[in-house]
């Protein structure tokens, strides 16, 4: 009997072992998704700010694609 019960208790050991480091594992993501997105939510405000779409219909077409090189340029690579 007692060695039904030290297996049990071995067992229920693993198991909330294993369910800790799945909850952990998920955290993680969690986070990194989230470290994500407000990058990517930075970029898009960045760039909208750069690309001045308030005013585009006051710039001609070379002048709209010169801002867009220099925006990406300055703001589109950074990691």
């Amino acid at each position: 009997m007692n060695k039904v019960k030290i297996a049990i208790f071995t067992l229920s050991i693993i198991i909330s072992l294993i369910g800790i480091k799945k909850l952990i594992y998920i955290n993680q993501f969690k986070d990194l998704k989230n470290k994500e997105e407000s990058y990517l939510n930075e970029s898009i405000r960045v760039l909208d700010e750069c690309f001045d779409l308030e005013n585009k219909n006051k710039r001609t077409l070379n002048k709209s694609i010169e801002l867009i090189e220099y925006c990406l340029e300055e703001y589109g690579y950074k990691n």
